[in-house]
């Protein structure tokens, strides 16, 4: 178990130089956008260090493996009924909060936390050093405790009735057949001296008693009772364990709402996660039948303003880290002229070099030019926000980021025209490959032979579509290698692969592999079966009157 952390008097030094630090990622982020890092200054920087209240509260609560002996088997602690086993592991739970193995086992698995538990979302934890038993010994319900009940069969009797006789006591003679006669020597009949006429005689498996024996109880109008092995009673088990229910909290009540505010941007597991906060965990306590797992955090913060080329910037820094919390967009004002440069770009290729060179002064614009050349305007803008937070308005970041993907369609807009006229010829010399060459009555033999005879369109449509596959790589290809050659080395990233966008070349590539695919089909020399169902159709259309 982990010693209790000891809360310094005084904050330690780096929760003052957040300001310092703040500047430091403010020159990062402005550098190489029209600014140095140095141009940034702090003009003035105030620094509180507030301490911020929190504990983990948990809660043990019984769980409980419920099992069933016959007979009168104590298991553990025997109480009177299933609620009274309940209320006595109820009971326990003070008892347990207390306990050095349970408090050992909790702050051990916070230890593993990387926040230490702070922050912590709620958990439960099963503890099995609070393992107890109880039972609770009951009458069986079926023999009421006599581990014997009334043979069922006979009703308690111990006879049942004689089936041979049929609960008469007498049974047809067999010497007459019941008919109270015998046929004689001589032909006709004569009265049965057995039965003495009667056609009855004494049944001989009930002797005239009308019952015999019952075959279930043999008699004895009880049967022992199985269902709690003929001991009378049942045994109930349970096996009952706690479980630790934990919640964190902090204690916001006489925090001011700027705080609470602050807390909830940075994030409060983010306070230790992120190392905002230099957070101490402190002695645990008990409180009636909670454990209570006390923690304190420093978290400074500091009222700053930064002084870059003349201009005050009053800004908010929060965490040991630095973070700027809020600012005027610094940059926008200075990258402007690169977004105008963009604008201009973006309505054709005119001196495009010298427009290009403008725009790439700035860093975040020669990022979001590398970025397009490579990924989509929304990956682009999340990666742009990302990089610089609070320093660029979003108004001025989509509108960069539109000229710059603007101007990048424009100025790679030649080549991709070739790229669209090579990529058709590409995509042309692969249909004239599959339907002047065996290929394509294979292909059909084959999808026949299969039984998917009626998705050979299916495939012959696949073919048109690996052709419109190629072409439409080939326009990005080729606007690729243009960007490569427009754009200066600092802007490109090398080690992307992606491809630029294939505009307006990419829809029409669509229209112009299909026609490639259509002549091809149509004048080959073993037709497809669509293409000659077709040619009918026409043949038949013409014809009519």
């Amino acid at each position: 178990m982990s010693e209790p952390d000891i809360v310094p008097e005084q904050p330690s030094e780096q929760h003052f130089q957040i300001a310092q630090k703040a500047a430091e990622t403010l020159g990062l982020l402005v550098d190489g956008n029209g600014l140095k890092a140095e141009q940034v200054r702090l003009a003035r920087h105030e620094t509180l260090v507030h301490q911020l209240p929190g504990a983990i509260f948990i809660e043990l609560k019984p769980d409980f493996v419920k099992g069933q002996l016959s007979g009168q088997r104590e298991h553990g602690k025997v109480l009177g009924s299933e609620a009274a086993v309940v209320a006595a592991a109820l009971a326990l739970a003070p008892e347990a909060v207390t306990d050095k193995n349970v408090q050992i086992e909790l702050l051990q698995l916070l230890d593993k936390d990387p926040a230490r538990g702070w922050g912590i979302k709620p958990f439960k934890h099963p503890l099995k050093v609070t393992q107890k038993e109880f039972c609770v010994v009951d009458r069986c319900t079926k023999c009421a405790g006599l581990a014997q009940y009334n043979c069922t069969t006979c009703s308690g009797t111990g006879g049942v009735g004689c089936v041979n006789c049929g609960v008469t006591g007498q049974a047809p003679c067999p010497a007459c057949y019941g008919s109270g006669g015998v046929q004689s020597g001589d032909g006709g009949r004569i009265p049965c001296q057995r039965c003495l006429s009667t056609g009855k005689v004494l049944c001989l498996s009930c002797n005239g008693a009308k019952t015999v024996k019952c075959g279930i109880c043999r008699g004895q109008t009880k049967i022992a009772c199985t269902e709690c092995d003929r001991s009378g009673f049942w045994t109930h088990t349970y096996d009952m364990t706690f479980h630790a229910e934990a919640k964190f909290e902090m204690d916001r009540e006489l925090m001011p709402k700027d705080l609470q505010e602050i807390i909830d941007t940075l994030g409060v597991r983010e306070l230790a996660t992120e190392d905002h906060a230099e957070i101490f965990r402190l002695n645990q306590n008990t409180e009636q039948k909670l454990l209570v797992i006390p923690f304190l955090a420093f978290l400074p913060i500091a009222n700053v303003e930064f002084s870059i080329e003349g201009k005050q910037y009053p800004s908010g820094v929060a965490g040991l880290t630095g973070k700027i919390m809020g600012i005027d967009p610094v940059l926008d004002p200075i990258i402007k002229p690169g977004i105008n440069a963009l604008f201009k770009l973006s309505k054709g290729p005119l001196a495009a070099e010298a427009l290009i060179a403008q725009a790439c002064k700035y860093r975040v614009l020669r990022q979001i030019l590398s970025g397009l050349s490579h990924h989509s305007k929304k990956q682009v803008y999340q990666t742009v926000t990302r990089s610089y937070p609070l320093v660029i308005s979003d108004r001025f970041t989509k509108a960069a980021i539109k000229y710059a993907a603007d101007a990048v369609l424009a100025i790679s807009k030649g080549p991709r025209v070739k790229g669209l006229i090579l990529g058709t010829a590409i995509a042309a010399a692969l249909y004239a490959g599959y339907y002047f060459s065996p290929a394509q009555m294979y292909n059909a033999a084959k999808i026949a032979a299969l039984g998917y005879g009626r998705y050979a369109f299916g495939a012959e449509l696949a073919v048109w579509l690996v052709g419109y596959i190629l072409a439409w790589l080939t326009i990005r290809y080729m606007a690729a290698g243009a960007l490569q050659k427009l754009l200066p080395s600092e802007a490109l990233d090398k080690t992307d692969t992606g491809l630029p966008t294939a505009g307006e070349q990419g829809t029409h590539a669509l229209g112009t592999t299909m026609v490639a695919w259509l002549l091809c089909a149509f004048f080959a020399f073993q037709k497809p079966a669509w293409v000659l169902t077709l040619l009918k159709m026409v043949g038949k259309t013409a014809g009519a009157p």
